[in-house]
């Protein structure tokens, strides 16, 4: 690394603040010391990081990759400091954050508002999606993933862990056989999240054996959120399956019915963080690791959200 780590702040200055002058004012600095710093830090990276033009100083598509490191690695500074002499840092600043659709929507929004209220000086940018993000290039701080992410360089930790359960409307499931056959089972599903939809669905009978339930292709909705197959099956939409954790205010109030809780359905049904390997992750982020952690715990038997 050529480049000076203590040319960070006068680069970011210039940046937030549109030019040297501004700059060399708000960090107490001759404008020529910040005018070098610049100069320097182009030359040590090798890359233009601003646009001059006789009004302001404008970052450049390569300036704007570098203040977000820049801005990062400050923050991580700020954190290392604090910690080191034994403060207790206020976490602050703009935390990336991508979520899956239903995940975000079901367990995480109820609880966002008390979230900003104990960290005020934390500015979430929440980014929803149905495909696993790419965190180094999108400048993503925290991810939650379906499942896990596979050969990946990046830190993970599970975070939930729920079955796949069998559902029906209660009206359907008068309709239903009150025992478990794998055979007439696939015939009778309407509707399933798409990445089940092109394989067997192996399940655990009671007596330790193992089934297959074939999925009828040709009669079947795919939607790659299970929200939507939850709801489906909830206003009459066949027989279906889906991870616990979303059905289980239907279950309470009655407007689905869990059935063959004795078959298991041996498919994962998790969701994992992904974050940057750091060894000193930003507090901002340790926080809302936390957050996450504590509105995923286990409740009692009983209590839903």
């Amino acid at each position: 690394m050529k480049w000076n780590i203590n040319d960070l702040p006068a680069f970011v200055a210039v940046a937030d603040l549109g030019g040297i002058s501004a700059a060399a004012r708000h960090l107490g600095l001759p404008k020529s010391s910040v005018s070098r710093v610049i100069t320097r830090l182009e030359d040590d990276v090798g890359l233009q990081l601003f646009l001059r033009d006789s009004r302001a100083l404008l970052l450049t598509p390569d300036g704007t990759q570098f203040y977000r490191h820049a801005q990062r690695i400050l923050e991580q500074v700020e954190t290392a400091t604090a910690e080191l002499a034994g403060l207790h840092e206020t976490p602050r600043g703009e935390l990336t954050v991508a979520l899956p659709m239903a995940f975000s929507r079901e367990i995480v929004a109820p609880h966002l508002a008390g979230f900003r209220a104990l960290y005020p000086d934390i500015r979430l940018d929440i980014r929803i999606g149905s495909t696993q993000p790419d965190l180094l290039r999108d400048q993503i701080d925290l991810a939650v993933i379906v499942g896990t992410a596979p050969d990946s360089d990046l830190m993970q930790q599970r975070l939930i862990d729920t079955p796949l359960i069998w559902i029906a409307s209660p009206r359907i499931a008068t309709t239903l056989p009150s025992s478990f056959h794998a055979g007439g089972t696939g015939s009778m599903i309407a509707v399933a999240e798409t990445r089940y939809a092109g394989d067997a669905i192996n399940v655990t009978t009671p007596e330790g054996g193992a089934e297959q339930v074939m999925i009828d292709p040709s009669r079947l909705v795919q939607v790659n959120d299970p929200l939507i197959v939850r709801d489906m099956v909830a206003t009459g939409c066949g027989l279906s399956f889906a991870p616990m954790i979303y059905c289980e205010a239907e279950l309470a109030d009655g407007s689905l019915v869990r059935l063959y809780p004795d078959c298991h359905i041996r498919r994962e049904s998790s969701l994992s963080l992904l974050f940057p390997g750091h060894r000193l992750l930003p507090l901002k982020t340790r926080v809302f690791i936390d957050f996450l952690k504590g509105i995923c715990r286990p409740r009692p038997a009983g209590v839903t959200r």
